[in-house]
């Protein structure tokens, strides 16, 4: 017996959305705190948690946009 389903790219951009925005935001508070992180010995410093925390809001939102706003006039 086969199953179709189609793939709700929408409900996908909601999920990595959600996952993007927590990202900001912990990369927020190292940015704002000053901590550096060293993970796998690959060591963000307050620059890069900037950096890190405004391409992760910006990708939230567009994927936000993309879930919820684009397309809906169709």
């Amino acid at each position: 017996m086969k199953i179709k389903q189609k793939i709700n790219y929408k409900e996908i951009a909601k999920f990595l959305s959600g996952v993007a925005a927590w990202e900001a935001i912990a990369h927020a508070y190292l940015w704002s705190s000053g901590m550096t992180l060293v993970v796998f010995g690959f060591t963000f410093t307050k620059t890069l948690n900037f950096i890190q925390a405004v391409v992760s809001a910006t990708t939230s939102g567009l994927l936000a946009y993309y879930a919820w706003i684009w397309g809906k006039n169709k």
